[in-house]
């Protein structure tokens, strides 16, 4: 009877590990699915999708914070051209910001990336 017990014990563990590893699998094959996140939408400093994108004179386009980060950190110059900059200088990539939410309306896993 002990010994009944013991391999009902084991075959149940052995069922949930089984159904864990199930739902990690189906997790895995969701990610496969995600269509990836087009590089023009993420900051060319942390590689992240951008919420609040703002360009540079020359036409890069990085997080605001990423950038106001570098600034202070790196000095007064854009992070890829190299060119002098000034915080003045940034204005809001509106047309971007535009793309960045229809982007997020269709693919709400992205959110947090």
């Amino acid at each position: 009877a002990a010994m009944l017990a013991a391999n009902r014990e084991v075959d149940e563990r052995c069922s949930n590990r089984l159904t864990s590893l199930r739902a990690v699998g189906e997790r895995a094959r969701k990610l496969r699915e995600r269509p990836a996140v087009p590089e023009a939408l993420c900051c060319q400093i942390t590689f992240d999708l951008m919420v609040e994108p703002t360009m540079t004179p020359s036409g890069q386009t990085y997080e605001k914070d990423s950038l106001h980060q570098h600034l202070t950190a790196n000095g007064m110059w854009d992070p890829v051209t190299r060119q002098p900059l000034g915080r003045h200088q940034l204005v809001e990539n509106k047309s971007l910001k535009t793309v960045i939410k229809d982007f997020l309306r269709k693919n709400p896993w992205a959110w947090g990336l």
